[in-house]
């Protein structure tokens, strides 16, 4: 693997989030899962477009994330059997996440696809659609703590990566850890952020520390 494609895949983690960054914004302040039927549907009219251009840009993201979790993975792979594991183990992490974010995203649009079908839905069902797409993202949560901890473990074991990414990828778990309990109910909702923000924030160091190659890799290797 050369350093290019090192450098490169560290340049698809940036590019991934500040898609995710632009998605979490583009709809606007988005209501609590227990506020009133009238408010959640007020919500979904008046954000169409921001929810369809962030659901379009969640799918666009999606590639970068992944190329940015492969090249990872090649990164802290090939000391020995468990470090081997370790790696593997971050990519499955990832590979797992994503279709959960894309699940979410499509109940997100779903009321907003066709033009005036959230006006005209049943308020239990907008409600029941809302919060499916609230827990299909919780539900990244798992993915994303298999994700960081075997990233965490795979660095300090390999040694590729700065310590500090190893920090931060731990700080990742707790965030998710916390995202985890926000599925109890209505009222831990606001939980979720942690997990999503401690992730963007692991992969954007990383990625910035893969792009201006502070990386101890074998570049050799093709």
């Amino acid at each position: 693997m050369t350093d290019r494609t090192v450098r490169w895949a560290g340049v698809a983690g940036i590019v991934f989030v500040v898609l995710i960054l632009v998605t979490v914004f583009a709809p606007g302040s988005m209501p609590k899962p227990d506020d009133s039927v009238a408010k959640i549907q007020k919500y979904f009219s008046d954000h169409r477009g921001g929810l369809l251009v962030a659901n379009l840009l969640g799918l666009v993201a999606i590639p970068f994330a992944l190329w940015f979790a492969v090249v990872l993975r090649e990164s802290v792979r090939g000391r020995d059997r468990l470090g081997d594991a370790l790696a593997t183990a971050l990519l499955v992490g990832l590979a797992v996440t994503a279709p959960m974010a894309l699940v979410g995203g499509a109940l997100e649009a779903v009321p907003v696809y066709l033009k005036g079908a959230a006006h005209n839905l049943d308020g239990n069902t907008l409600r029941l659609v809302f919060d499916a797409s609230g827990l299909a993202f919780a539900g990244t949560s798992a993915g994303i703590l298999t994700f960081v901890a075997a990233s965490a473990a795979a660095i300090r074991r390999s040694g590729a990566l700065p310590a500090y990414t190893m920090w931060l990828a731990l700080l990742a778990v707790v965030g998710n850890i916390l995202t985890i309990f926000s599925t109890l109910g209505a009222g831990a909702a606001g939980l979720g952020f942690a997990g999503v923000i401690t992730f963007g924030l692991f992969v954007l160091v990383t990625g910035i520390t893969m792009a201006v190659g502070k990386t101890s890799i074998d570049t050799a290797t093709p």
